[in-house]
């Protein structure tokens, strides 16, 4: 290639990197809340179960005396919430969780465990530490918008796909200078800021990636669905149906209750053998599906690494725009 076609092509790629970047700028502006309340409610989401076990009373240790068990249950039952109305009481067939209580007050209810071996109040079903965090999967879930939150979610998915995806072209840094882009240096030209965006959002692609098409799969499925059989990938992406075992789905077939050309998906009952396709492992790393624990808990730090990034370049864009602009207006004057 000649100096004269290197000229050439220049400014296009100059022209290309600047809107590459202003697409990554603005979607990172327009979607910053909603990625950090995503990110930290995603994490929390996937140790739901952990904090329940930790805040909400409802497991009990058994001891060797018998427990309480029907009358004698309903009456130390009565005894103890006596300033109460008992509604209903449920026993599990797990000795070592706790009796369910639902309680009435001045036509308020409120629900209870109960320790069927020592006969005591356990505390609250749900406790305000369980409020704060089923809050957040709340809003993970359906954004507290009863008819069309999910959706929303699911074109969320799509945005940070886009950014994702422009974010690949800008942390290019050149044939000389792109092994920088895969740690953080104190010889780097960049600032520590810069180098955390970048070099953290490299190493997290493959998540970031998982995160935004299992997204769209959960809340966009059909959407999703009619882009990929428009790309050819269905097949390849093994998508047809999701988690549930051939058994299951050939006697769906045989009853007519599943027809030939029907999209489901039992999120559930992923599938763990062999078999499972490309997406259900997009959807176990979504739910953080993982029997080891330190695979789960590594996630979850994983998880809250685009909180990091939203941080991170909100500072830089507010030093490197909205300071700027600010000081050229203040000069000006």
């Amino acid at each position: 290639m000649n100096t004269l076609q290197r000229w050439s092509l220049a400014p296009k790629t100059h022209l290309l990197n600047k809107t590459l970047f202003q697409i990554h700028l603005w979607a990172g502006i327009v979607l910053g809340l909603y990625m950090l309340m995503i990110s930290v409610s995603g994490a929390i989401y996937m140790v739901e179960n952990d904090l329940d076990r930790y805040f909400v009373p409802g497991n009990v240790i058994p001891t060797e005396t018998e427990p309480l068990r029907n009358d004698e249950l309903e009456a130390r039952i009565e005894e103890v919430y006596s300033d109460f109305e008992v509604f209903m009481f449920t026993a599990s067939s797990n000795p070592e969780r706790a009796v369910l209580v639902v309680l009435r007050q001045d036509g308020v209810a409120e629900n209870r465990y109960f320790d069927q071996y020592r006969g005591v109040d356990r505390g609250s079903s749900l406790p305000w530490q369980a409020k704060v965090y089923r809050w957040f999967i709340n809003f993970h879930d359906d954004l507290f918008i009863e008819n069309g939150g999910r959706q929303i979610n699911g074109w969320g998915a799509v945005v940070f796909l886009v950014m994702m995806l422009s974010g690949i072209f800008i942390w290019w840094r050149g044939k000389t200078q792109w092994r920088h882009g895969f740690y953080l240096s104190k010889q780097s030209p960049r600032g520590t800021l810069w180098q955390f965006h970048s070099v953290f959002g490299f190493w997290c692609l493959f998540f970031m990636f998982a995160w935004g098409i299992s997204g769209m799969l959960i809340a966009i499925p059909d959407t999703f669905r009619t882009v990929t059989d428009a790309l050819g990938l269905s097949n390849i992406l093994n998508m047809g149906v999701i988690g549930m075992p051939d058994v299951e789905i050939q006697a769906m077939l045989d009853s007519g209750e599943l027809g030939p050309n029907d999209f489901i998906m039992n999120l559930g009952e992923i599938r763990s053998d062999n078999s499972s396709g490309f997406l259900d492992i997009m959807v176990d790393l979504h739910f953080g599906r993982f029997q080891a624990a330190w695979a789960k808990w590594a996630l979850v730090v994983i998880s809250l690494i685009p909180a990091g990034m939203f941080i991170t370049g909100f500072i830089l864009w507010w030093k490197r725009v909205v300071m700027r602009t600010y000081r050229k207006i203040l000069t000006n004057n």
